[in-house]
């Protein structure tokens, strides 16, 4: 009877493990923020500057988490923040994040801008 008990338990332990999710990628495109995360970590640490316009789009997230990293990538890659807070109530990230386009697209961001 023991081992009827142990086969089964073995069996349904390796059913569940079958149906678990995939480890979870870095993905900046991602819907899940921690693929999200993952993937503005690998910018920070290949120090992929190309990348700054993923880390940027990252900055509009519902997320707190992905947001923070994102901003910290962008400081770490650019050594600024362009004063955007990931913290910050919307309205003001959005402008914020107005001025990180803008200088993605190689516009000049004024310190004056900043302050705004």
């Amino acid at each position: 009877m023991r081992i009827q008990a142990l086969r089964a338990t073995i069996a349904a332990s390796l059913a569940l493990g079958a149906c678990s999710s995939p480890a979870p990628r870095p993905d900046a495109r991602s819907a899940d923020p921690v693929e999200r995360t993952l993937a503005a970590a690998e910018i920070i640490r290949n120090n992929d500057q190309s990348r700054a316009p993923e880390l940027i789009a990252m900055l509009d997230s519902h997320d707190p988490a992905v947001r923070l990293m994102a901003i910290n990538g962008l400081e770490r890659l650019t050594g600024q923040t362009l004063g955007y807070a990931y913290s910050d109530p919307e309205p003001k990230r959005t402008i914020a994040i107005d001025r990180w386009v803008r200088w993605a697209k190689g516009e000049p961001v004024t310190e004056a801008s900043v302050q705004e």
